[in-house]
Parts: structure tokens; sequence; C-alpha cells
């Protein structure tokens, strides 16, 4: 037998089926082998489960909604999506906490009314936000006869 650049799998001698094989390592919890294991099960096994996460992993329908992943080799990789997906919720957040501390009457208005030629407020203010918007309102309403 020629020694294919030095391989150790190249010096074994003769070759065995991998149901001859005992396995001498400690298993996993989550292995389903029981007794005494052998190389075949352990690979069998090893490749249902790596089917399985590359089934529920399968990232290919990503990116044809709202966000744009970086790609790795062409590629759409969970970490990216993790990442991408932490900063959109981040982002989220902070709007919503924007929101939550902005005060009612500091809303603009400025595109939710087109004449505000008959409100004033005091000292020609401009009517800029909702509370500008209510005062006027009230000094209207009550200079109304």
């Amino acid at each position: 037998m020629s020694n294919c650049g030095n391989k150790i799998n190249s010096t074994c001698g003769e070759l065995v089926q991998a149901g001859c094989v005992e396995y001498e390592e400690t298993l996993p919890d989550f292995s389903e082998i029981t007794g005494c294991p052998r190389l075949d099960q352990t690979t069998q096994e090893l490749y249902k489960f790596v089917g399985e996460l590359k089934t529920q992993t399968d990232l290919s329908e990503l990116g044809e909604e709202c966000l744009t992943y970086v790609l790795e080799s062409g590629k759409i990789v969970v970490k990216n999506v993790l990442l991408k997906m932490e900063e959109e919720i981040c982002e989220l957040k902070q709007q919503i906490t924007d929101l939550q501390n902005r005060q009612l009457c500091d809303i603009p208005i400025g595109d939710c009314i087109t004449d505000l030629s008959c409100l004033v407020l005091p000292c020609d203010t401009s009517i800029v936000t909702l509370g500008d918007w209510m005062k006027a309102m009230s000094i209207k309403v009550c200079e109304t006869p």
C-alpha cells in the first residue's frame, strides 16, 4: 500500500467496515445510541443531527421583507441575521422610549392642519405643536360670543 502524502489513514493496513469499529469515547447526553456504540452508529446519528440543524437553520427566504443582511460568500449566515435583528430591536426600543417620553403637547402638527389663519397666540407666536394649537383654540373659543 502506498503512503499517500504520509497520511495516517494511509498506514492502517486492511480497511474494515465502520460497523466493526467500537466507538471508545463518551457519548453526549443528547445521543440516542444505547449499549456499546459503533462508529457507523455515531456517524449516522451525526448526519441525522446535522441534517436537522441544516433544515432548521435554512435562511434562504430571509431578506425578502424589510431587512437587508450582510452576506458572507454570497450567503446569509445566522450570526449576521442575529446581529441585524439586534440592531433593529435596539433602534425600535429607542423609538418606543422616545415616544413614551414625549409629551402630547409637544407633537408637531405641521402636516395636520392646513389653515391656521383664524387662530392666533399671544405675541404672534407660531402654532407649531399640538399644545400651541390647543391654546389657540381655547383663546378662539373663549373670544367667540
